[in-house]
């Protein structure tokens, strides 16, 4: 039985489709393959009979396509084959970090047995799922990994440490809560905010500058002698 079902209805006609699952499959073969073999078992028949569709599986980015032997094979990210290149990769990649160990598993099968290897001998640091309830006793899945130049130098850890560290348990919950106020500490997220102040504005006062200010205009009893205070002065002709 073919990876993919060969019935019309799941096998799409259009040849671009036709070429995606062409790709998923290499990628899941992980090894060459000739042409016929790839059509027959990936059930894409239209490899037998469709120029356009082999000449874009060969022109694939993810396709490595050796004209001599006409095998064809998947193309990972990295070109790997042994411990040493691993180590190679990771000490280019170290800068930037580690790799994922998906990723590395696309490139080599044998990758995960190398990785296991390194750890023991501390060279490399590997960051895993964490523990699942089905299986409390062993460690989750390799997610990234890393070079480790300084675990080789560094005395390891006994194993009573090493005990001690598994049999702590983080507090979950109401728990973690209950956990800081016996300490005496509060969370973060429940410490009260700063109290704010604000000035109080003093009632029926304006700024300085204010165009609406009133000028109340004194020494009313002139105007009986003619005089006018809110008119420029002019001199009487004598």
């Amino acid at each position: 039985m073919s990876l993919y079902d060969t019935s019309s209805s799941t096998v799409a006609r259009h040849w671009q489709t036709q070429l995606a699952l062409s790709v998923a499959f290499l990628k899941q073969l992980n090894g060459p393959i000739r042409l016929e073999d790839l059509a027959l078992r990936s059930g894409v028949e239209g490899l037998l009979h469709n120029h356009e569709l082999v000449e874009g599986l060969k022109k694939h980015e993810r396709v490595r396509y050796t004209e001599k032997t006409g095998l064809f094979a998947y193309k990972p990210d990295f070109i790997l084959s042994s411990k040493n290149d691993l180590l190679i990769l990771l000490r280019r990649h170290s800068p930037q970090g580690g790799l994922p160990v998906k990723k590395l598993r696309e490139s080599w099968a044998g990758v995960t047995t190398a990785i296991e290897e390194l750890e023991r001998e501390g060279r490399v640091l590997v960051t895993r799922t964490g523990k699942t309830e089905q299986s409390q006793e062993r460690e989750g899945q390799m997610k990234m990994v890393f070079l480790d130049d300084i675990g080789r130098e560094k005395d390891p850890l006994d194993q009573e440490f090493r005990d001690l560290w598994r049999s702590l348990k983080t507090p979950i919950g109401d728990e973690l809560a209950q956990e800081l106020k016996n300490a005496g500490l509060t969370a973060s997220s429940a410490a009260p905010p700063p109290p704010t102040t604000t000035k109080a504005k003093a009632k029926g006062r304006k700024g300085p500058g204010s165009s609406n200010r009133r000028f109340k205009i004194t020494n009313v009893h002139l105007k009986d002698q003619g005089i006018d205070l809110s008119k420029d002065y002019l001199p009487q002709n004598r």
